[in-house]
Formats: C-alpha cells, sequence, structure tokens
C-alpha cells in the first residue's frame, strides 16, 4: 500500500535546505522566494492551539533545494524562474513567459548598448555603418583573453576567427543572412568547435555534422536573438506546454550524454559535442532553448527535436542504472572487472569517477 507523504511544513523546507549544503538559508530568504514566485506559498490547514498550521505542497523541498542549487549560478530572477519550469517544478506560465521575455530584452538592450560603445569608441556610425560596428565588436571579442573570454576549442588565425564571431553575431544576434562561404562557414563550425563532428563517430555512429557548413546562415530564420523574441511572444500556451519537455531535455539530458561519452572515451571534445556538455552550468540557456524548440517546431524541425527529445529520455534510467554500481563492494566489482580487456576496465572506472563527482547529474554541480 502506498504510504501518503508527510505534510511540508516551513522547518521541512528549511532542513532540507541545510541537509544540502545550504546552512545559511533562513526563515526571511524563504519569505522572499515565496514574495518571488520561486517556492509555492503554504496554504493553512489547521491550528496548533492558537497557532496556525501551514502546509506547502509536496516537492516544494526538493524545488527549494534546486533553487539554491541554481542560484549559485545566476541570482536573475526571472532565469530562475525559467529554469524551475524547464525542471518541472508547478510555477505560474504566465509568469513564465514574462520572464522569458524580460530576459530577451535584456539582452536586446546589453546588445544595442555594447555596439554604441563600440561605435563611439571607433567613431563609427551606428546606423550607417553597422556592418563595421559588429566587426569591431568581434574583433574585440576575438582578441580578448582571460576568465570573460570566448572558448577557443579549436586553433584558428586570428583574423579568421575575428571574421567567424562577427557571421556569429550577424546571424544570431542581428538575424541577418551574411553572404558566407563554405570556407568561412567552415571556420565558423572550428569557431564553435563543432567541426570533428564531421568526420568522429560517437559508439560506430555515423558523423552528426552533414550537409554544407554554409546551411548554419539559414538558422538567423529562427534562432537569432530577434526571432526567438519574436517566437516568446507569438506562441500560444500550448505550444510553450508542448516546448517544455523537448527543452528539459535538451537543457539537462544532453548534457549529460555527452559528458557520459566524455568519461568513456577520454576526450574532451567527441565529434564536437564538447561545448554542449556545460549547458547545464548556464541557466541562461534553458531561456535560449525554449526559444530554439519553439522556433525548430514553426520551421518544420518538430520531427528532429521530437527524435532527439526521444533519444534523450531514456538518460535518467540508465544513469541510475550505472549508480548502482556504487553500492558494489569493491572486490566483487574487481572480479567482475577482470574478466575484461583493459580497454573496458579503463571505461568502466571512469564512468564511476564521474559518478562519485555527480558529473552524471543533470543540472549544476556543487559549488566546491
Amino acid at each position: 500500500m502506498a504510504v501518503e507523504p508527510r505534510p511540508l511544513q516551513r522547518d521541512d523546507l528549511l532542513r532540507a535546505a541545510t541537509s544540502a549544503g545550504f546552512s545559511s538559508m533562513t526563515e526571511r530568504r524563504l519569505e522572499d522566494f515565496r514574495h518571488d514566485g520561486l517556492i509555492p506559498r503554504p496554504v493553512r490547514v489547521s491550528n496548533d492551539g492558537r497557532r496556525p498550521v501551514w502546509i506547502y505542497p509536496p516537492g516544494s523541498d526538493h524545488q527549494l533545494v534546486r533553487l539554491l542549487r541554481w542560484r549559485e549560478h545566476t541570482q536573475d530572477k526571472d532565469v530562475l524562474r525559467v529554469v524551475l519550469w524547464i525542471e518541472g517544478f508547478p510555477l505560474s506560465l504566465d509568469a513564465v513567459r514574462a520572464s522569458a521575455a524580460t530576459v530577451m530584452d535584456g539582452l536586446s538592450h546589453e546588445l544595442e548598448r555594447l555596439h554604441q560603445t563600440e561605435a563611439s569608441r571607433h567613431d563609427l556610425d551606428l546606423a550607417g555603418d553597422q556592418e563595421a560596428v559588429v566587426g569591431a565588436v568581434a574583433a574585440t571579442m576575438a582578441a580578448k583573453r582571460g576568465k570573460n573570454a570566448l572558448p577557443r576549442p579549436i586553433r584558428v588565425p586570428a583574423d579568421v576567427r575575428a571574421t567567424a564571431i562577427a557571421h556569429l553575431l550577424q546571424i544570431f544576434l542581428l538575424g541577418a543572412q551574411p553572404d558566407v562561404t563554405e570556407d568561412q562557414a567552415e571556420s565558423i563550425e572550428k569557431v564553435l568547435g563543432v567541426s570533428p563532428g564531421r568526420r568522429q563517430r560517437v559508439e560506430g555512429a555515423e558523423p552528426w555534422l552533414t550537409g554544407p557548413a554554409s546551411a548554419l546562415v539559414g538558422a538567423a530564420d529562427f534562432v537569432s536573438l530577434p526571432r526567438m523574441t519574436e517566437a516568446f511572444a507569438d506562441a500560444t500556451d500550448t505550444e510553450w506546454e508542448e516546448a517544455r519537455s523537448s527543452a528539459a531535455a535538451l537543457f539537462l539530458q544532453l548534457p549529460v550524454s555527452i559528458r557520459a561519452a566524455v568519461a568513456m572515451t577520454g576526450k574532451e571534445n567527441l565529434a564536437g559535442l564538447g561545448g554542449h556538455a556545460v549547458l547545464d552550468s548556464e541557466p541562461l540557456m534553458a531561456v535560449f532553448l525554449i526559444a530554439f524548440v519553439l522556433g525548430a517546431r514553426r520551421a518544420d524541425w518538430a520531427g528532429n527535436v521530437e527524435g532527439l527529445t526521444e533519444s534523450l529520455a531514456r538518460w535518467p534510467a540508465l544513469v541510475d542504472e550505472m549508480k548502482q554500481v556504487l553500492d558494489m563492494p569493491q572486490h566483487e566489482l574487481d572480479r567482475n572487472l577482470a574478466g575484461h580487456g583493459p580497454e573496458m576496465q579503463i571505461r568502466t572506472r571512469r564512468i564511476i569517477q564521474a559518478l562519485l563527482d555527480s558529473e552524471l547529474d543533470p543540472g549544476p554541480r556543487p559549488v566546491r
């Protein structure tokens, strides 16, 4: 017979936070989270003498822990609201839509400010010399080093890198379709780090990156900042709900599957997928991926998105099966591995280490 979960009260949530390592969690902060709509409000169900008894919905303790984990990566309430909704927690869709729109508007204003700053620095007219302004922004981004620099997964000459970044800004931020040669498009793939996807295989599968590289330009039709902003505004509530599971799969399960492949092979950018291994470490990606799914469905990519979603759906159960190894006595594990070759033993030990390091858990890893 199923056992009804014990009703959750305020102290249960605070204990859950403390047990997860958030000892600074307080009643006042919990109240702030409720006010912001990031944690459900409790319902008064009875009295204990003169003291009212307030009960939280089941799962509120888990929602609080996930919220606190995401807040280690961002304190933007709008981004957090979208992330929690993607994870399946009960947030108002109206509030989520408003938050996603606010995030996109903020990015648009930040992009405009960046262009204005660069135009002033180079004495350019923002309206009349937009291509030159974008080129100047790209050159600055390409040359930047240090903590906030763009990743450099594959080495390319500095001028080629700057040109590729300029094209990426035109495509994905401005929604333009620049005239890009096939050689230039291949350079864009190298800057993005995905070019190995044209030759490397994952578990014997065919390379995932096929067709002309210049086809990337067409992505401006549905994944550029202007198109994503439009998708958020135009999509119906039904489309949002339908996009939720696919966005969750791309945001939470795709990185896990890639980290598992990295653990098994020891290759950090296997088949050019390495950049996707950290999607769930950046909460802002949740907003982009909802927009991507909404746009892809309208661009007749629904079948592709649904196919990928289905293939990723097995990963939670697969990881749970892997975790059973952690409960196995060491002598039993050694005995089982002894019957396999050196390569299988190495792969298994890599997977075990990834499990111990929480690399195969979806979402952000705890900050250490």
